[in-house]
């Protein structure tokens, strides 16, 4: 489970380097300080600084809590592992699934990178790559020209607002963004609809919905219906079983319901991802 050290601000990773460094390896299986990549312009153009994501936190992910707060005595004066007391016992508070699901998918090596945002004619944004691609219905507001969406998350018992920096065409490119718009217009390419030069050439058409006929999957021979349930089997959701919603044969993809702060969201995953439960 994932739980939260308090320190002084400006000494988180000098905390984290300290456990990391001194506390016993089989207690923890990770501690860092959680970062993301901000965006400041100079001359119109996005530079990244690197900063913390939370001022005075760092996470450790423990199934000693206990231990672990006995070792933090050394730096008792810099840190707490937050708690709450419970008739004189000291009960440590480990994130909610759901919180550790939402690092999970933001964060990448202990960084929420920057996310890329397109703009149409109009100057809205039509598409997202990156951490803020799963959460634009939480968005509270968007400053483009600045860099930033302001996104609304409860963590840690309350609502937080978190920054996350935005990155544009204008802005140098960026490999793991170029990549993903490359996937994105591959599978765009695949997907458009092809019609003959000519429309009158009946043998033409003939011939495409003889390939459109082949290229269906009847949903039987695909293997997940609505209304059936999977496990993801990549761990992000444990073992709990996701109704299916929709399923996407022609994309290899299914719709699930999944849980994400209390409430069910509608969320797309590969089959390969996926393994069917006997309902």
């Amino acid at each position: 489970m994932w739980y939260v050290i308090q320190t002084m601000s400006g000494k988180e990773h000098e905390v984290c380097l300290w456990i990391n460094t001194f506390v016993d390896k089989s207690l923890f299986t990770r501690c860092f300080v959680p970062l993301y990549e901000d965006v400041w312009r100079k001359e119109g153009i996005g530079h990244i600084s690197i900063k913390r994501l939370f001022t005075g936190y760092l996470f450790i992910e423990t199934e000693e809590p206990e231990k672990i707060h006995e070792a933090l005595r050394d730096i008792s004066q810099m840190t707490v592992l937050l708690s709450a007391d419970d008739k004189n016992e000291k009960i440590f508070i480990p994130l909610h699934r759901e919180e550790e699901i939402f690092f999970d998918s933001i964060l990448s090596d202990g960084i929420m990178k920057v996310s890329y945002v397109h703009l149409n004619k109009n100057g809205k944004i039509n598409m997202v790559i990156g951490p803020l691609q799963s959460y634009t219905d939480r968005i509270v507001r968007v400053d483009v020209p600045h860099r930033r969406a302001i996104v609304d998350i409860p963590i840690m018992g309350e609502s937080k607002r978190l920054k996350f920096g935005l990155w544009l065409d204008k802005d140098p490119k960026l490999a793991w963004i170029e990549e993903e718009k490359k996937n994105r217009q591959a599978i765009e390419d695949d997907t458009k609809e092809v019609v003959p030069d000519n429309p009158w050439d009946w043998k033409a058409w003939k011939k495409l919905n003889e390939e459109r006929k082949k290229a269906v999957v009847n949903e039987d021979d695909f293997g997940h219906k609505v209304g059936g349930h999977v496990i993801n089997t990549t761990g992000i959701y444990g073992d709990t079983p996701l109704e299916i919603v929709e399923v996407h044969p022609d994309k290899n993809s299914i719709m699930v319901l999944a849980p994400l702060f209390g409430n069910m969201i509608r969320v797309e995953m590969m089959i390969d991802e996926v393994e069917v439960l006997d309902d």
